[in-house]
């Protein structure tokens, strides 16, 4: 996890008759997401479609907004996903935006030990099974960014008063589509339908923990956690708030330039849409990865921000759920995506 894999879950077996839905046409572009983003491309949305179809995915969420030119796509942008790891993207808006108004100070501390460690690779869980460490604000900032560290992203939210602070945060922001209602080490147990408490200060304690949970748990676990409303978010939701970031319509604009800094630093989801742009461009973003059970990723996503040579500015996200390909074949879709964006807008 780290919100990547941390595991191939055996063979690949059939999948859930709920992931292997037909993909649904977009729906007609509303008269506000036109007044937000730009005039629709419907050229550019066929071709993303159809890069979905021949890929064999059949269920993704894509939305882009070329923001210097004012026009905007749609693949199914309106639909919920697992957000995964692209949830600490609007987690750090909030953060902010309580720093901005000084209702959480960078310089405030938390102290964690063992038993705070949350699911997923994290170089501050590796520093806790060694010795309580007391961390400020802005250091699980950057962790949280940076390195995707979910104990980070959970000593953050306590820091912020929780799950629901940070949800009324983000309705106080007027961001839309996007919800964070649980802690990490509560929504990985229950994402992969393993029993609480499981003890993280082990590092091998997740893949023990599945190792006895038979297969039809795991699919059962898949299921719930695929129709999980919490814990979601569409692409159109994502798009829009990365372009209030860049009209400071959220944050004051020194928050932003710090908060695309460490997105643009993120050591994760390198090789995703990242990886669509030419040498010249600059690429802050936030990945997303489920644990991969019974051969099936329940969310494979990325929200990104391009900036290019000339100035150009363009606002994209992409979000898989149900996918039975590879990681390796699901980041080459990504990188098709945003290669097919920049070969439309540029």
């Amino acid at each position: 996890m780290n919100r990547r894999g941390v595991l191939a879950g055996g063979a690949a077996l059939a999948l859930l008759p709920s992931i292997a839905r037909a993909a649904a046409p977009p729906p007609p572009a509303s008269a506000q997401d036109i007044a937000d983003l730009g005039q629709i491309d419907e050229s550019l949305q066929a071709r993303i479609a159809a890069l979905a179809d021949e890929a064999g995915l059949t269920r993704i969420g894509f939305a882009a907004c070329d923001i210097t030119k004012g026009r905007a796509a749609f693949v199914r942008g309106g639909e919920l996903f697992p957000l995964q790891s692209v949830g600490k993207l609007p987690i750090a808006v909030a953060v902010l935006h309580m720093m901005q108004t000084r209702q959480l100070r960078f310089e405030r501390t938390i102290d964690l030990s063992r038993p705070q460690i949350a699911p997923g690779a994290s170089p501050l869980a590796d520093s806790l099974r060694r010795a309580p460490v007391r961390i400020s604000a802005r250091r699980l900032l950057e962790a949280m960014l940076i390195n995707s560290d979910n104990t980070a992203a959970d000593g953050l939210m306590k820091l912020a008063g929780g799950p629901a602070a940070i949800q009324r945060k983000l309705k106080e922001l007027d961001i839309d589509g996007l919800r964070v209602d649980r802690f990490e080490r509560e929504l990985q147990v229950e994402a992969l339908g393993l029993t609480p408490p499981v003890d993280f200060a082990k590092p091998d304690a997740l893949a023990r923990a599945l190792d006895e949970l038979d297969v039809l748990e795991q699919r059962k676990a898949l299921d719930r956690y695929l129709h999980d409303p919490r814990d979601t978010g569409n692409a159109r939701g994502l798009v829009k708030m990365v372009v209030r970031l860049t009209d400071g319509r959220m944050i004051q604009p020194r928050y932003t330039a710090m908060l695309i800094d460490w997105m643009k630093r993120t050591k994760t989801g390198n090789d995703r849409l990242r990886s669509g742009f030419p040498q010249g461009w600059t690429v802050a973003h936030r990945s997303g990865t489920s644990a991969t059970v019974v051969g099936v990723t329940a969310a494979f996503n990325d929200v990104a921000l391009a900036v290019g040579p000339k100035g150009q500015r363009i606002a994209l996200a992409l979000l898989i759920a149900g996918a039975s390909q590879s990681a390796a074949d699901l980041a080459l879709f990504h990188k098709a995506v945003a290669r097919a964006v920049y070969e439309e807008w540029t």
